[in-house]
């Protein structure tokens, strides 16, 4: 008998990744850009700088940057001047 909802994540086709923070739960074949428009709420991709693992990822790289489990993404307003 099958338990599970349609509605429950499933932990061969989920994974948690840590968005500024607050853990989510994403699909496991997530790439940066994917997260960062579909929280555009609260990061405007547009706006701000990124980093997975403390690793700058410029905006040209975003779509070819897959997550995995646990990666930390870091968004920052980016500082320019001098």
């Amino acid at each position: 008998m099958n338990t599970e909802s349609p509605e429950t994540p499933s932990c061969e086709t989920e994974m948690t990744v840590d968005l500024n923070g607050q853990p989510l739960r994403v699909s496991r074949n997530t790439r940066l850009d994917t997260l960062l428009s579909r929280h555009a709420a609260s990061v405007d991709p547009a706006r701000c700088a990124t980093a997975v693992n403390g690793r700058f990822v410029p905006r040209t790289a975003r779509a070819a940057t897959p997550l995995s489990e646990g990666d930390a993404v870091t968004t920052f307003q980016a500082i320019v001047g001098g």
